[in-house]
């Protein structure tokens, strides 16, 4: 992570130096200096951004796309400003201050807009990841409950593989209608153990197909839910 920083600020200080280079060899005017304190904006915006991401060590996509949002802005303000302050060297085209800043003002309201909507999403859609995990959390606990179910019965150890399987392939999800389905799951899982304990070779022959039938049930709600 420390490399991460250092390369992250010599890529800003870099990138400073050549902004700052300018002043050598263009005129100096007041869009110049503005163009020139937007630039530094920008790249500590990227900076911020970049740490950001570095210390948040996130999988969902907002965190990745915090920074590229910063880098787009960056890209696009020195575009603009690059385009006003040669057309103003080269006497090509002269835009007044104002103008110049209005621009900028724009530039980072949109894209200021872009970063807020980003977060609405995340905030709507980590909850849903969360819910996700501990679904599949819980359907990894039935599964090595039925485990524990076929070392018990040995001599019906496939017809139970087979509902292994079926709840090793079932698709996680957390949508709130899939909850009466899981129920009818688990209470059929303690059901098949109370036969496993009482030696009922028939009982668990029929909960066995009653939970492939169960899954299957449940695996389709899923499938129109997602």
């Amino acid at each position: 992570m420390k490399n991460q920083k250092t390369n992250i600020i010599a890529i800003a200080l870099i990138m400073a130096a050549m902004a700052s280079a300018l002043f050598l060899v263009v005129n100096v005017t007041a869009v110049f200096v503005t163009a020139y304190i937007v630039l530094l904006i920008g790249i500590s915006g990227l900076c911020f951004g970049s740490f950001y991401l570095i210390a948040s060590k996130k999988s969902y996509p907002w965190f990745a796309s915090f920074p590229i949002t910063i880098w787009r802005y960056l890209i696009t303000q020195i575009l603009v400003s690059a385009i006003v302050v040669i057309s103003e060297n080269f006497a090509v085209l002269s835009i007044q201050l104002s103008w110049f800043i209005l621009i900028h003002v724009i530039l980072l309201g949109f894209f200021s807009s872009l970063l807020i909507l980003q977060k609405g999403g995340k905030d709507i859609i980590q909850p849903l990841e969360e819910r996700a995990k501990e679904k599949y959390a819980d359907f990894r606990l039935i599964q090595l409950d039925v485990e524990t179910i076929k070392a018990r019965v040995p001599n019906q150890a496939e017809e139970i593989q087979a509902v292994i399987d079926a709840l090793r392939y079932s698709l996680p999800t957390s949508h709130d209608s899939i909850a009466q389905y899981e129920n009818k799951i688990k209470d059929s899982v303690v059901m098949l153990e109370q036969a496993a304990e009482s030696n009922d070779n028939a009982k668990i022959s029929e909960l066995c197909n009653t939970l492939l039938r169960q899954i299957k049930d449940r695996n389709n709600r899923a499938k129109t839910v997602k």
